[in-house]
């Protein structure tokens, strides 16, 4: 894992995503991680770092509609807003004008994952009381 979290937004249309519709949000980051990042996109919940994908409504539509795809890369620890505000957030998207936009929705989703964050501290909780 890179010790340095990243939010990746990616604006696609969902049939542009070659595979089977339902997995089509680990398909785009998995693509992403590999072509881009050269690295393998690691969703599996571990308290030293996972990547998550953020799944949007309508993810696994047959119709040809646009949708944001919101990754957070290199999680390992809970993060509030402002401090996923102060790190870099990596865009691809078509046009310039989307960047502002994109930015104000990516602030609404919990950065790794809510639930995710919570199954994590339980796992460190665990690990910790081992040590004991």
């Amino acid at each position: 894992m890179d010790p340095n979290p990243t939010r990746v937004v990616i604006y696609s249309c969902v049939t542009d995503i070659d595979g089977c519709p339902q997995r089509c949000h680990v398909k785009i980051a998995e693509s992403f991680c590999e072509n881009i990042l050269n690295r393998a996109f690691n969703n599996i919940l571990d308290p030293d770092g996972y990547d998550h994908v953020h799944i949007p409504a309508d993810f696994d539509s047959p119709q040809p509609i646009k949708t944001w795809f919101i990754l957070s890369l290199d999680v390992t620890q809970p993060l509030k807003k402002e401090d996923v505000c102060n790190f870099p957030i990596r865009f691809f998207i078509l046009r310039e004008s989307w960047v502002e936009k994109a930015k104000s929705r990516t602030i609404s989703y919990h950065w790794g994952g809510k639930q995710e964050q919570k199954i994590v501290e339980d796992m460190r909780k665990e690990l910790n009381d081992g040590k004991e």
